[in-house]
């Protein structure tokens, strides 16, 4: 019996080449993919806080998006109504689940009285802290308050934090509408 040469490059070469390629490939792949799905993505998400903001301040007819220097950390939109009916803040925020897993739209009026809140994503703990979408008590308390109100108001029981960071959400809005109106 003779036994067979070993030669590196059949024996780790070849197989190392085959590996690169494939990963070359596979890369190719994802980033046709992406550059096919990203502008439909985008666009999905235009139309979900278009629909958000008139949700959270349905007398408006249209926004007009504001720029402004120096609002919280947490504000990364705002627009102001084109009838006046009032602003919409999209804010992205800490919540349980971590930094940046709570985002939503708040609707304040141009008295200074919030209009409507609409969480659109959360990583809460589900049936716990997920409450702030799902428990009416909590929400529904919201619109009519002004600043002081938010701050005053109840939290869920057994799920405090979420509930806070709900209304740090909510005081960050009320701090970016007093540096826009008028």
């Amino acid at each position: 019996m003779t036994k067979a040469k070993s030669n590196v490059m059949t024996d780790f070469g070849a197989p190392i080449i085959v590996l690169v390629l494939i990963c070359v490939i596979m890369s190719g792949l994802l980033a046709f993919t992406n550059g096919i799905t990203a502008p439909i993505i985008a666009e999905a998400e235009r139309k979900a806080n278009e629909e958000a903001r008139l949700e959270v301040l349905p007398s408006a007819d249209a926004f007009e998006k504001v720029e402004a220097g120096s609002l919280p950390d947490a504000v990364r939109e705002v627009y102001k109504a084109s009838n006046g009916a009032g602003y919409t803040f999209s804010l992205t925020t800490t919540g349980y689940g971590g930094k940046n897993t709570l985002k939503m739209t708040v609707g304040i009026d141009g008295e200074g009285r919030i209009t409507g809140v609409k969480v659109l994503s959360h990583k809460e703990t589900p049936g716990l802290g997920s409450k702030i979408t799902a428990d009416e008590n909590f929400y529904g308390q919201f619109p009519g308050l002004d600043a002081a109100g938010a701050a005053a108001a109840d939290t869920i029981s057994g799920a405090t934090f979420s509930s806070n960071y709900y209304k740090a959400a909510l005081a960050d809005a009320f701090t970016a509408f007093e540096l826009v109106k008028g």
